[in-house]
């Protein structure tokens, strides 16, 4: 099938598109890909949405602005993903199916006995009538009510990657997004985790300073002084006391601990603090990879990468570009091959990744109105 997938990430920044044409399976044959940014207006109505969802008490009707940023998220998609297709000489019409994230403004993970909640905003209905195409989205729904923690999902699509290009075994993917997550893939099966903040707290960091939205390359981080007590005070949360799978929202973890630091001093330790949550999650995986692959927008931070090196030797770490992935568009990528895994009723989440009791297969399924009309004719 040929799908478009749709990745929005936590940090507000664009939307990621990517064509696939895959069988869910084994198949899996790259098309153009682009990022487009996340207009203004967008992102603070995103930025005012998400403050809304971290006030939202359990068993409350959902905040009214969560329709306002659904319609917005999904005008955002089909002008960029117009855009896209105009400068690829392409048409809605080639594409089987479309496969949509939606943008997370809340994830909690299962606690105490207690069914975790997750909200990934989109409308699929709204963009399937758009478009006149199939739309999957709400992948994480199916998980998060069968007591997953419906994070991460990307571990099906890494091990697809993984088999076509032959990789030696152990191999750990490391994603590093706003959070940092890995799969885990050996003789022992697959397994997967959330490990800790990547990106999100340096870049927050960074905005909070007026010193742009990242730290290019890590050159400040790099001379910036660890202050290794508080990387100790955040290593003490308790989400590393938790077994695996598991799993984090961006804001669970806060610029709090470093607030007295200065500039560089902060971002050194905060990369750090990424550093040691992800030797600590690898840890837990309880395998000693001879394979290492850096994907998600933290491979382009230099001084982590290095960090990672010297720590995995003698593992080989490589970039996803590497091995001729395309680290940019890799989420996109998998929520496209998920949306056909989705079609045909095959996983998407797994007891090693996300915790759920057996494989589950997620997403919802969106029909056209015409569409619907012709089947019902």
């Amino acid at each position: 099938m040929k799908v478009l997938g749709f990745m929005t990430g936590t940090s507000l920044d664009g939307v990621d598109m990517a064509m696939l044409e895959t069988d869910g399976e084994d198949r899996v044959v790259f098309g153009p890909w682009a990022e487009l940014p996340m207009p203004a207006e967008t992102r603070s109505l995103l930025e005012a949405t998400i403050r809304a969802a971290l006030n939202w008490p359990r068993g409350e009707a959902e905040p009214a602005i969560f329709d306002e940023a659904r319609r917005a998220i999904v005008e955002c998609h089909f002008r960029s993903a117009s855009d896209f297709l105009t400068r690829n000489d392409l048409n809605f019409s080639d594409f089987d199916v479309l496969g949509v994230h939606g943008q997370t403004v809340l994830h909690e993970r299962p606690k105490n006995g207690v069914k975790g909640r997750t909200v990934q905003l989109f409308d699929g209905q709204a963009f399937a009538d758009l478009t006149g195409v199939p739309v999957v989205c709400d992948f994480r729904q199916a998980d998060i009510e069968a007591g997953g923690e419906a994070a991460p999902l990307m571990p099906v699509y890494h091990q697809a990657l993984v088999e076509n290009a032959g990789l030696d075994l152990p191999l750990v993917v490391i994603n590093l997004g706003g959070v940092a997550n890995i799969t885990a893939i050996s003789d022992k099966g697959l397994m997967a985790m959330d490990t800790g903040p990547a990106n999100g707290l340096m870049d927050q960091w960074m905005r909070l300073h007026g010193r742009g939205d990242f730290d290019h390359e890590g050159r400040i981080a790099a001379s910036g002084r660890v202050h290794e007590n508080i990387v100790a005070q955040y290593m003490s949360h308790a989400f590393f006391r938790a077994s695996a799978p598991k799993s984090l929202d961006r804001y669970d973890f806060t610029l709090q601990a470093i607030g007295g630091l200065d500039f560089e001093d902060g971002l050194a330790t905060l990369s750090a603090f990424t550093l040691q949550s992800l030797l600590a999650g690898i840890d837990l995986t309880g395998i000693k990879p001879k394979t290492v692959v850096l994907a998600g927008g933290g491979r382009h931070n230099r001084h982590l990468v290095d960090q990672i090196k010297t720590a995995l030797a003698p593992a080989a770490v490589r970039l996803a570009e590497d091995l001729s992935w395309r680290g940019d568009a890799l989420e996109a990528e998998g929520f496209a091959y998920m949306a056909v895994r989705s079609l045909k009723g095959l996983p998407i989440s797994f007891p090693g990744t996300t915790g759920v009791r057996a494989p589950l297969t997620g997403g919802r399924i969106s029909y056209p109105k015409a569409s619907r009309q012709s089947l019902a004719g």
